[in-house]
């Protein structure tokens, strides 16, 4: 008697060896499936945070607790021509604009935060020297130009903390 080559060899032959196997196959594909659900959840919350972080440069404000975007625009000079001398006068006007741009962004966030801390505009100088190293650790994203000839620049602070530490900013 033939039996087709599917039948000969190693197949199982038993019932008891057949359900032991698709217990096997079940236990599997329920582990293969909860690990791709833990790793979908990973990334579903883990996106969000990339996005903002890589991809944005139109948001001016908090990116989360440990990073703050300032962005700043600068136009030309009044009466420069051309598209070279516009873009040129822009450029030097934004790189003389960023820091002082930045303390003033980072001023009115801390201001948001904690309102009661900032009584009168004596406290001003006071927040302002707070504020220092936080801008010297102005990090340059992006610069791009706009279609008036000006020159925007995508500038990030990051601090681990640092919503916290201008919530926390005081002056005596």
């Amino acid at each position: 008697m033939d039996t087709p080559y599917a039948m000969q060899g190693t197949y199982l032959t038993s019932s008891k060896q057949y359900a032991i196997c698709q217990q096997h196959i079940k236990s599997f594909f329920t582990a293969l499936l909860l690990l791709s659900i833990l790793f979908l959840q990973y990334c579903a919350t883990n996106e969000s945070l990339v996005r903002s972080l890589s991809n944005d440069i139109t948001t001016t404000g908090f990116l989360n607790d440990d990073c703050y975007q300032c962005t700043v625009t600068a136009k030309p000079d009044a009466g420069v021509e051309g598209l070279v001398a516009g873009r040129e006068s822009a450029h030097i006007n934004l790189i003389q604009s960023m820091e002082p741009q930045c303390y003033a962004e980072l001023f009115a966030a801390a201001k948001q935060l904690n309102p009661s801390a900032f009584g009168d505009s004596s406290m001003q100088s006071c927040i302002t020297q707070q504020l220092k190293p936080y801008v010297d650790k102005r990090i340059l994203i992006a610069t791009y130009f706009n279609e008036d000839y000006s020159e925007t620049a995508v500038i990030r602070i990051y601090e681990n903390g640092l919503k916290k530490k201008l919530a926390s900013l005081r002056c005596q």
